[in-house]
């Protein structure tokens, strides 16, 4: 009786319930057949065997039920799972995803593969009017790209204006977001005239509701994005008007007054005079007109409108370039030198070096006392050059020291020192120009160091220039 009971049990694992119900009724026949007396018979004399048959048949059917009813299960557990993992693959590559058309191109991709069919996206634009996404190369697709699905233009209208779900020719899905469709898309099973069960296009439905919720986020970051750009730019305007203003301020004042001065006919001014205020009226348009390059030369370098226009140079001759426009100003101050003297040759604009060295050297000028020491080193490594200039004065101000290089930002803010706050900024434009950067850091003997790393670029590095007839 228990092999019987047994072999119940294992059919109900492999058949149906209609097949395990015949498969319990014919294991209770044979057990009457071969062990109830008269054997080889379905006659039964005692009437004990009878309650035994049914309580046997009885137990057969309920374990046979049970069996199916745990394969049910199983199967569907393994569907959800199956679901789950589809719908969690498809929504980590849609939550890398930056942009429209990687996230059509994956939901393409998951589509074709999951549900053997072809797909197209619909993107509605800002009137709600919608145009195909054409998504990128994909192995499972190879079949649907060769012509793009047929679809009815019209009647995605219709779903995208509706947003309900339409099965036609082809199954439309509306792409739904927080306020309206964003889009439809266009399913079409191979072969055509297959049908999807309900299951599945309750799975199609939740890759259109991912894929909606993706192209959201994208135009909800690319709106920020937007208007972060925006308030930034109307930031440095304000910023910038106001630094430029007050900077141009006062030389414009001590051009107006030297020049009312020059102009009274009934002040007499000697040659001595004359030449002060020529000169002062000189130096004040010099430094108006040098705020101004600052300012455009930021702009070109941050926008990328400015070439390096790059040649060979050793760096002792940019340094001694360097120092010598900034002579006037250093003169006060000591210089010394930590250079060695198997430098190799750089391919740099020199310009900018100068530059970078230049509003280094006036940094340490303005921010540090007469008698300072600024020290100008180089040191050569595998694939840059890192050059330092360091003096032993107060050091950097308290705080982060990557903050002096934004824009606008001044070593100490409330102070009588000239400046706009362009000066680190342009520095660390021109570095990054030439794939380099600088850094800013306190000495541990006292001062500041400002370390500027320059990538060094071999001979065989430069391509040749092309011969021009």
């Amino acid at each position: 009786m228990m092999l019987y009971l047994l072999g119940t049990t294992v059919g109900a694992l492999r058949l149906g319930r209609g097949p395990s119900v015949v498969l319990a009724i014919a294991n209770m026949l044979a057990f009457d057949y071969f062990f109830v007396p008269p054997l080889f018979s379905f006659d039964v004399e005692d009437t004990r065997y009878l309650f035994t048959l049914g309580v046997m048949l009885i137990v057969a059917l309920v374990i046979a039920n049970l069996m199916i009813s745990i394969r049910r299960h199983r199967e569907i557990a393994d569907a959800r799972e199956q679901r789950t993992a589809v719908l969690y693959a498809m929504s980590r590559e849609l939550a890398v995803a930056t942009d429209a058309q990687t996230m059509v191109a994956a939901a393409v991709r998951h589509i074709c593969a999951v549900f053997h069919s072809t797909a197209l996206v619909l993107i509605a634009d800002a009137r709600g009017r919608l145009s195909p996404v054409s998504p990128a190369d994909d192995s499972a697709c190879k079949d649907a790209r060769s012509s793009l699905p047929v679809f009815d233009l019209d009647l995605a209208q219709d779903v995208a204006v509706r947003g309900e779900r339409c099965i036609k020719d082809a199954i439309y899905l509306p792409l739904r977001g927080t306020r309206r469709v964003k889009g439809v898309v266009v399913v079409h099973p191979q072969p055509p005239t297959r049908a999807l069960p309900t299951e599945q296009l309750n799975l199609l439905d939740t890759f259109a509701a991912l894929l909606a919720l993706s192209l959201q986020r994208v135009r909800l970051a690319e709106a920020a994005e937007a208007a972060k750009i925006s308030a930034e730019r109307v930031l440095l305007r304000n910023t910038l008007l106001a630094s430029i203003s007050h900077d141009l301020r006062t030389p414009l004042s001590a051009i107006a007054g030297a020049g009312s001065l020059i102009a009274q006919r009934e002040y007499a001014l000697n040659v001595d005079r004359r030449i002060t205020l020529g000169q002062l009226i000189e130096r004040k348009a010099r430094d108006m007109s040098q705020l101004l390059t600052n300012v455009l030369d930021l702009v070109q370098m941050e926008f990328g409108s400015r070439t390096l226009r790059a040649d060979w140079h050793a760096i002792d001759d940019l340094i001694a370039l360097a120092l010598r426009a900034s002579a006037a100003r250093l003169a006060q101050w000591r210089i010394a030198f930590n250079l060695p003297t198997d430098l190799p040759l750089i391919l740099v604009e020199p310009t900018l070096i100068v530059q970078i060295l230049s509003n280094l050297l006036e940094n340490a000028a303005k921010y540090t006392p007469p008698g300072t020491t600024i020290t100008i080193g180089a040191v050569a490594r595998d694939e840059s050059i890192l050059l330092v200039v360091a003096d032993d004065g107060p050091g950097l101000p308290p705080g982060d020291p990557e903050q002096l290089f934004e824009k606008f930002q001044r070593g100490r803010s409330e102070s009588n020192i000239v400046g706009v706050g362009l000066g680190l900024a342009i520095c660390r434009a021109a570095a990054r120009l030439h794939g380099g950067d600088i850094r800013a850091m306190n000495n541990e003997g006292g001062g500041a160091r400002f370390e500027i790393t320059l990538p060094v670029a071999t001979q065989a590095d430069v391509p040749p220039a092309t011969e021009t007839c």
